[in-house]
Protein backbone atom coordinates (compact mmCIF):
# COMPACT_ATOMS: atom_id res chain seq x y z
CA UNK A 1 0.00 0.00 0.00
CA UNK A 2 2.92 2.65 0.90
CA UNK A 3 4.53 1.50 -2.33
CA UNK A 4 1.59 2.32 -4.35
CA UNK A 5 0.93 5.72 -3.00
CA UNK A 6 4.62 6.87 -3.01
CA UNK A 7 4.27 5.99 -6.74
CA UNK A 8 1.05 7.93 -7.11
CA UNK A 9 2.37 10.96 -5.21
CA UNK A 10 5.17 10.84 -7.85
CA UNK A 11 2.82 10.54 -11.02
CA UNK A 12 0.89 13.53 -9.52
CA UNK A 13 4.34 15.55 -9.01
CA UNK A 14 5.23 15.18 -12.63
CA UNK A 15 2.20 15.90 -14.05
CA UNK A 16 2.62 19.00 -11.68
CA UNK A 17 5.83 20.06 -12.89
CA UNK A 18 5.09 18.92 -16.74
CA UNK A 19 2.39 21.44 -16.14
CA UNK A 20 4.59 23.99 -14.66
CA UNK A 21 7.48 23.45 -17.42
CA UNK A 22 4.97 24.58 -20.40
CA UNK A 23 3.26 28.00 -21.35
CA UNK A 24 0.17 28.19 -23.66
CA UNK A 25 0.15 30.83 -25.99
CA UNK A 26 -3.05 32.95 -25.60
CA UNK A 27 -4.26 36.07 -28.04
CA UNK A 28 -1.99 39.08 -27.51
CA UNK A 29 0.88 37.02 -26.32
CA UNK A 30 4.31 38.05 -27.19
CA UNK A 31 7.41 37.07 -25.94
CA UNK A 32 7.91 39.98 -23.79
CA UNK A 33 4.54 39.83 -22.04
CA UNK A 34 5.10 36.31 -21.58
CA UNK A 35 9.11 36.65 -19.71
CA UNK A 36 7.29 39.71 -17.91
CA UNK A 37 4.20 37.63 -16.65
CA UNK A 38 6.51 34.71 -15.02
CA UNK A 39 9.70 36.94 -14.36
CA UNK A 40 12.31 35.06 -16.50
CA UNK A 41 14.28 36.38 -18.67
CA UNK A 42 13.21 35.90 -22.73
CA UNK A 43 17.16 34.97 -23.57
CA UNK A 44 16.08 31.72 -21.27
CA UNK A 45 12.82 31.12 -23.23
CA UNK A 46 14.55 31.48 -26.50
CA UNK A 47 17.44 28.99 -25.41
CA UNK A 48 14.51 26.40 -24.29
CA UNK A 49 12.61 27.07 -27.52
CA UNK A 50 14.93 27.19 -30.28
CA UNK A 51 13.80 28.32 -33.32
CA UNK A 52 10.81 30.38 -32.35
CA UNK A 53 10.62 33.96 -33.22
CA UNK A 54 9.09 37.07 -30.79
CA UNK A 55 6.58 38.01 -33.81
CA UNK A 56 5.78 34.08 -35.00
CA UNK A 57 4.13 33.08 -32.01
CA UNK A 58 1.00 31.10 -32.21
CA UNK A 59 -1.86 30.82 -30.57
CA UNK A 60 -2.25 27.35 -28.64
CA UNK A 61 1.55 26.54 -29.00
CA UNK A 62 3.37 25.70 -25.90
CA UNK A 63 6.74 27.14 -25.02
CA UNK A 64 9.30 25.06 -22.52
CA UNK A 65 10.12 27.41 -19.68
CA UNK A 66 13.19 26.62 -17.97
CA UNK A 67 12.72 25.00 -14.41
CA UNK A 68 14.95 26.60 -11.38
CA UNK A 69 16.90 23.72 -9.62
CA UNK A 70 16.57 22.29 -6.00
CA UNK A 71 19.50 24.10 -4.70
CA UNK A 72 18.46 27.49 -6.45
CA UNK A 73 14.93 27.59 -5.20
CA UNK A 74 16.23 26.38 -1.81
CA UNK A 75 18.42 29.54 -1.60
CA UNK A 76 15.87 31.56 -2.90
CA UNK A 77 13.88 30.49 -0.07
CA UNK A 78 16.14 30.61 2.40
CA UNK A 79 16.90 34.52 1.13
CA UNK A 80 12.81 34.94 1.40
CA UNK A 81 13.10 33.90 4.50
CA UNK A 82 15.92 36.23 6.00
CA UNK A 83 13.96 38.52 4.40
CA UNK A 84 10.52 37.95 6.02
CA UNK A 85 12.30 38.11 9.14
CA UNK A 86 14.61 41.41 8.62
CA UNK A 87 11.08 42.93 7.73
CA UNK A 88 9.60 41.78 10.33
CA UNK A 89 12.27 43.21 12.68
CA UNK A 90 12.24 46.08 11.12
CA UNK A 91 8.75 46.79 11.61
CA UNK A 92 8.82 45.41 15.65
CA UNK A 93 11.42 48.31 15.87
CA UNK A 94 9.19 51.10 13.46
CA UNK A 95 6.14 49.97 16.20
CA UNK A 96 8.53 50.64 19.04
CA UNK A 97 10.32 53.78 17.77
CA UNK A 98 6.20 54.91 16.72
CA UNK A 99 5.47 54.14 20.47
CA UNK A 100 8.53 56.27 22.01
CA UNK A 101 8.20 59.13 19.79
CA UNK A 102 4.29 59.31 20.92
CA UNK A 103 5.50 58.99 24.48
CA UNK A 104 8.18 61.58 23.77
CA UNK A 105 5.21 64.23 22.32
CA UNK A 106 2.64 63.69 24.87
CA UNK A 107 5.59 64.58 27.46
CA UNK A 108 6.42 67.30 24.90
CA UNK A 109 3.01 68.63 25.23
CA UNK A 110 2.64 68.46 29.26
CA UNK A 111 6.19 70.19 29.83
CA UNK A 112 5.15 73.67 29.22
CA UNK A 113 1.99 73.37 31.54
CA UNK A 114 4.34 72.16 33.98
CA UNK A 115 7.13 74.57 33.42
CA UNK A 116 4.98 77.57 33.36
CA UNK A 117 2.58 75.84 36.68
CA UNK A 118 6.25 75.99 38.45
CA UNK A 119 6.89 79.33 37.42
CA UNK A 120 3.21 80.45 38.62
CA UNK A 121 3.81 78.78 42.26
CA UNK A 122 6.81 80.35 42.67
CA UNK A 123 5.76 84.01 41.54
CA UNK A 124 2.83 83.52 43.77
CA UNK A 125 4.76 82.47 47.00
CA UNK A 126 7.35 85.13 46.75
CA UNK A 127 4.40 87.55 46.43
CA UNK A 128 2.97 86.45 49.69
CA UNK A 129 6.66 87.00 50.85
CA UNK A 130 7.78 90.03 50.03
CA UNK A 131 4.15 91.14 50.91
CA UNK A 132 4.72 89.67 54.93
CA UNK A 133 8.38 90.66 55.15
CA UNK A 134 6.67 94.36 53.76
CA UNK A 135 4.36 94.59 56.26
CA UNK A 136 6.65 93.12 59.18
CA UNK A 137 8.73 96.10 58.67
CA UNK A 138 5.98 98.46 58.82
CA UNK A 139 4.91 97.15 62.02
CA UNK A 140 7.82 96.53 63.61
CA UNK A 141 10.59 99.21 62.39
CA UNK A 142 13.11 98.71 65.37
CA UNK A 143 13.64 94.78 64.93
CA UNK A 144 15.41 95.23 61.92
CA UNK A 145 17.77 97.84 62.55
CA UNK A 146 21.18 97.77 63.00
CA UNK A 147 22.38 97.86 66.64
CA UNK A 148 24.95 100.88 67.28
CA UNK A 149 27.00 101.34 70.12
CA UNK A 150 25.15 103.28 73.07
CA UNK A 151 26.86 104.96 75.49
CA UNK A 152 26.44 105.88 79.26
CA UNK A 153 24.12 109.00 78.66
CA UNK A 154 21.91 107.12 76.03
CA UNK A 155 21.64 104.52 78.93
CA UNK A 156 20.85 107.52 81.25
CA UNK A 157 18.94 109.60 78.92
CA UNK A 158 16.62 105.86 77.94
CA UNK A 159 16.11 105.51 81.71
CA UNK A 160 15.16 108.58 82.50
CA UNK A 161 12.77 108.98 79.42
CA UNK A 162 11.61 105.43 81.09
CA UNK A 163 11.05 106.47 84.78
CA UNK A 164 9.02 109.93 83.58
CA UNK A 165 6.12 107.89 81.85
CA UNK A 166 5.37 106.13 84.92
CA UNK A 167 3.64 108.31 87.37
CA UNK A 168 4.55 107.64 91.38
CA UNK A 169 2.08 108.07 94.04
CA UNK A 170 3.92 109.04 96.63
CA UNK A 171 1.87 107.86 99.42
Amino acid sequence: MFFLSVLCSLFVASSVAAANQTWTVRPGDNLEIVSMTLQIPQEEIRRHNPGISETGLQIGQRLKLPLRSYPESAGLERDLDEKASRIADLESRQSDLENRLAGAQSRLRWHPVWFWGFWICFGVIAFITAGSFWIFRQTHPKVLEKPRERTIEDLKASQTRLRSSFSFDAR
